[in-house]
């Protein structure tokens, strides 16, 4: 297995896995981590099916199932999903290509676009040729043209297994672009819609502003409270914001208690009025432990709100709002600054 996760995923799937782990009353021995790391990374999506229906059947793991999950999703998982598309492009392409060679019909030039379309399916074949070759793969079936029944029903059933693996690849894409500590989106989430809100910005003038905010003294709720509190925390913050906006707008954590919120069609003084309304019901909400009903104490945000400027870089539009978050910061947290 080869992860190329960041520091701080995966100190946060650590202690996702350690609450899982200790949520089932699991032993904390390295096949368990294992398996529980790779849930919460949620790169795994047939462990973690797996896992959720033997959750919802059982309730419980044994000693067996726990092997058995880890024999089949783990050891079992080194291909990336990109890989397993490719592999199952090339045996749609066999089938079609050995009918094509079995046919009456004329399919000379189709055979050998379709046979190079399939040499181009090398090994680590980044996402994007991907799909691209499943959209050509699209095309060519489309432009043969069979009499035989048989024939066009097997490209009926070709172009639905493509679809599905279309489809698998968006899935994979969107759990990609998301936290799964918040479920809402992660930093690569952010600066892909990022990227394409500043192109409608800059291409039809409309206003277009960013929210960073930031959790005050969150390594003092970690240090006082544990990680899992935290977690807890964090988990509430993501979720308060995203009910705060509506529409086109965009929330993400973009670091360990960092959050962006995106705000496409919004203009500065619509902005600066949403993050003082976040900032109040943040001041207003009285957390307590489940467990035991003892206060978190107040939790505050501090919030920078900045408007994009035509034909400036990102970097500068978001290290503006960096910024003006640094500014409520140095004020004295719980604030609101625009610049």
């Amino acid at each position: 297995m080869h992860y190329t996760d960041t520091i701080d995923d995966s100190r946060q799937y650590l202690r996702l896995a350690l609450e899982l782990i200790g949520k089932h009353g699991l032993p904390t021995d390295p096949l368990n981590y294992c398996i529980w790391y790779e849930y919460a990374s949620g790169r795994n999506e047939h462990l973690n099916q797996s896992i959720d229906e033997h959750i919802k059947k059982n309730g419980s793991f044994s000693v067996d199932v726990l092997r058995q999950i880890y024999n089949q999703h783990v050891i079992g998982q080194a291909e990336t999903v990109t890989h397993l598309v490719r592999e199952e492009l090339k045996k749609v392409f066999a089938e079609i290509i050995g009918t094509i060679k079995t046919t009456r019909q004329d399919f000379s030039e189709s055979e050998n676009k379709l046979e190079s379309i399939n040499d181009a399916l090398v090994p680590d074949l980044p996402e994007a040729d991907v799909e691209k070759i499943v959209h050509r793969i699209k095309q060519e079936i489309n432009n043969l043209e069979v009499s035989s029944s048989s024939f066009r029903e097997q490209l009926r059933q070709a172009t639905h297994e493509i679809d599905q693996l279309k489809h698998k690849m968006a899935r994979y894409r969107k759990a990609a672009l998301k936290d799964p500590l918040t479920r809402v989106a992660n930093r690569r989430g952010f600066e892909d819609t990022l990227k394409e809100a500043i192109g409608k910005a800059g291409g039809t003038g409309s206003p277009l502003c960013l929210i960073i905010a930031d959790i005050d003294h969150f390594k003092k709720v970690n240090d006082t409270h544990g990680h899992l509190v935290g977690d807890n925390v964090l988990r509430m913050v993501a979720a308060t914001i995203k009910d705060s906006i509506k529409g086109r707008d965009l929330v993400a954590r973009i670091g360990g208690e960092e959050f962006a919120v995106l705000l496409p069609d919004t203009p500065i003084d619509g902005a600066e009025k949403l993050a003082e309304n976040m900032r109040l019901s943040f001041e207003a909400i009285d957390l307590k432990k489940k467990n035991s009903g003892e206060s978190l104490g107040q939790i505050t945000l501090s919030f920078g709100v900045t408007a994009y400027r035509p034909g400036e870089p990102t970097e500068a539009f978001i290290q503006r709002a960096d910024e003006a978050l640094y500014q409520s910061k140095e004020a004295g947290r719980n604030q609101v600054t625009r610049f």
